[in-house]
């Protein structure tokens, strides 16, 4: 039945979209365990879904359905009014307003609601932000394997300032990073978006669902502005993008706890694949 409303809500104009049509598809087959081909199911209705979904998959659902909304390119008017027809039959989400303000071509508006919804950021205890650039470099001298050692190489491999350094963003960037670290991800848009997933669903998708908007704005969009990074348009269109979608919502939900809440410093000595297994981050799908 989610497979069905997310048919449903991307049902407009001449039907989905060839990409929503892939990522529906994906998450089918790669999170929600379905065999064969979407194009055998029939779009389903917001009262149907929504008298088939619990309250503890509610908001689960809410957030596909903004997810599918960000996939049509190009955007329609009635894509907004068709997902808030059956995020109301859910119940109603406000972030939703984020998704209508960038498919009705409100870009202006895009700051304002992240400003409104988003949830901030953990600021680093113990560690001026000053200070946190040399704190971060001699990670260096953490053994191979540690999480310490892996977030210093990190930012080697990229050979770009470390946080809290001239040039290095702000210092509570070091909490995003750290999170590349633990998933495994790299930095590319499909990555970005990905790792999103995998906060969100590692939250219980009580949390961080702001940030996947805010990637989705970023690289499927193009519609949020963000120093150092270049907006694009469609990046779950790419080849294999929508299936490690899936697979990040497959290994966020198999985590047993919040991985953005890892306090790095104080466990920067401990074996990588050992804070890994704790949380149960799972290896990516490389199927």
């Amino acid at each position: 039945m989610i497979a069905r409303g997310l048919l449903g809500a991307a049902d407009v104009a001449s039907g989905p979209t060839t990409e929503q049509h892939r990522v529906i598809q994906s998450l089918a087959s790669g999170y929600l365990g379905l065999d064969g081909a979407i194009l055998d199911l029939d779009p389903c209705t917001p009262v149907e879904l929504a008298a088939t979904v619990d309250e503890a998959s509610r908001h689960r659902v809410v957030d596909l359905l903004i997810l599918v909304e960000f996939c049509r390119h190009p955007s329609h008017p009635a894509q907004a009014d068709q997902v808030e027809a059956y995020v109301d039959a859910l119940g109603g989400e406000d972030l939703a307003l984020v998704a209508r303000d960038i498919q009705t071509g409100h870009r202006d508006q895009v700051m304002a609601d992240w400003a409104r919804f988003g949830e901030g950021t953990t600021r680093i205890h113990g560690v001026s932000d000053d200070a946190l650039g040399s704190e971060l470099r001699s990670l260096g001298d953490c053994a191979p394997g540690t999480l310490g050692r892996g977030l210093f190489d990190f930012y080697a491999d990229l050979g770009v300032p470390f946080p809290g350094e001239p040039g290095g963003g702000a210092a509570t960037l070091a909490y995003h990073d750290v999170t590349h670290v633990l998933t495994g991800y790299g930095t590319t848009p499909p990555d970005e978006v990905a790792l999103q997933a995998v906060l969100t669903a590692a939250a219980g998708f009580d949390h961080h669902f702001s940030g996947l908007v805010a990637s989705l704005a970023l690289f499927e969009s193009a519609a949020f502005e963000l120093p150092g990074f270049t907006a694009k348009e469609g990046v779950l269109n790419r080849p294999g993008a929508a299936d490690e979608l899936a697979d990040a919502f497959r290994r966020g939900e198999a985590c047993s706890g919040d991985i953005s809440t890892v306090d790095f410093l104080a466990r920067k000595d401990d074996q990588l694949a050992d804070i890994q297994a704790e949380y149960g981050m799972v290896p990516p799908n490389k199927t």
